[in-house]
């Protein structure tokens, strides 16, 4: 499933009914059309629960109400819910949310994601320079993983010699969303993390008020909702842990989903090689196909009919991102990847309407920039394993390729 979740996505859409799945207690959508109606929607559908039962608040939750909890780990599970109980971003309803998104928009305007392009393509390089001259290498863990990475962290100001635990935070915060199935050692660590992330973050803000940067950190003190109330500690807190997620994981799987690709179709990495111009259509396809985020949550805020079932009030609704973007209604050739292809269905990888992703500039700058580096700078690359043998993150979630390994001449 995690490998070709597409492949059960078909027969649900056919059904056309929300689906109700037990396992994330939550009714799933599948149809573009009626996805898109939610996500226009969102006085009459939530996002409060935008990652789902399965993510580090709920799982927090459930710790702190656990007699069987221990000290440490309950104290850090309550110090998670009592953070994340500032609605910011992903998690706020307008107008909540359009006065916030104001705050964090000038961090992601167009000319200033144009500025970043020549740091992108020195990072790109630099990266690439580790390991051009072995003929081979692993592309999540020397590229992929480290190229998103390092862009979110300077955006943020976190200094070089931080980037490794930069990145383990960023896996914390991941792991409670897309499984169901932590185990109690692997439940410690990622509360460890996360308080570990917090402590990071509060004294830097504290440093951040006394000698203010370029900064986003710095730009998120300073603004004020409706030019006048700042943010609170937590609120603060909270957006920084969406940027980390956000600026993190969803670009170094679409960077990797990518690549598979295009090793895996000679004729289209030819067709790429030959014409530039192919690179970004590529990356609009791939987004779609091979789809990051798989899915996000909303709640009902009333009862709601859709397709035929009702759906409670406050119940949790899944929007099948994954199978909205191969809709057969929506796309021609779903399942193909057309470098022709026209605006005829706009794709769901980033969300649509009020929580449209803010990064979505920036991950398509280091796609494009990441993807054409790798073609500058080699004559030829191929897989370096049995397509077979390719391992998919266990995540319902997050489509992601655990390890891709590459040879390549230059």
């Amino acid at each position: 499933m995690a490998r070709c979740p597409h492949l059960a996505y078909g027969p649900m859409r056919e059904e056309g009914k929300p689906l109700w799945i037990e396992r994330v207690q939550a009714y799933a959508l599948t149809r573009y059309d009626d996805i898109v109606e939610v996500l226009r929607s969102p006085e009459r559908f939530s996002s409060a629960m935008a990652s789902g039962p399965g993510s580090v608040t709920p799982l927090a939750r459930r710790l702190v109400a656990d007699p069987g909890t221990g000290p440490l780990l309950r104290a850090r599970a309550q110090r998670r819910l009592d953070i994340s109980a500032s609605v910011v971003l992903l998690n706020a309803d307008p107008p909540l949310h359009s006065r916030q998104r104001k705050l964090v928009n000038r961090a992601f305007t167009a000319r200033r994601v144009l500025a970043m392009e020549p740091s992108v393509r020195r990072l790109a390089d630099d990266l690439l320079d580790a390991f051009i001259g072995d003929g081979r290498a692993e592309m999540v863990g020397q590229f992929s993983i480290l190229m998103p990475m390092t862009v979110i962290a300077d955006i943020l100001g976190v200094p070089p010699e931080m980037h490794p635990t930069f990145k383990r935070w960023s896996d914390a915060f991941v792991a409670g969303t897309g499984s169901m199935s932590l185990g109690d050692e692997a439940i410690a660590e990622l509360f460890a993390c996360v308080d570990e992330f917090y402590d990071y973050f509060t004294d830097r803000i504290a440093e951040r008020r006394e000698n203010p940067t370029d900064d986003l950190l710095s730009a998120i003190i300073s603004a004020r909702i409706d030019g006048e109330t700042p943010l609170t500690q937590n609120e603060m807190l909270q957006m920084l842990v969406q940027f980390l997620v956000a600026g993190n994981e969803t670009t170094t799987s679409l960077l990797t989903s990518v690549m598979f690709k295009l090793v895996g179709e000679p004729e289209l990495m030819a067709a790429v090689r030959a014409d530039r111009e192919l690179v970004p259509v590529v990356i609009e396809e791939v987004l779609r196909l091979e789809t990051p985020v798989q899915g996000i949550f909303r709640t009902a805020n009333e009862d709601v009919e859709i397709g035929g079932v009702l759906i409670p009030k406050g119940s949790n609704i899944y929007l099948v991102y994954g199978s909205a973007n191969r809709d057969e209604k929506a796309f021609r050739d779903p399942d193909e990847l057309r470098t022709d292809r026209a605006s005829e269905g706009n794709h769901l990888a980033f969300g649509k309407g009020e929580h449209f992703c803010l990064g979505a500039p920036i991950a398509r700058l280091e796609a494009r920039v990441g993807i054409n580096a790798w073609l500058d700078r080699t004559t030829e690359i191929s897989l370096d394993a049995n397509p077979g043998d390719i391992e998919y993150l266990p995540s319902f979630a997050q489509h992601a390729i655990k390890r891709l390994p590459l040879r390549f001449t230059v």
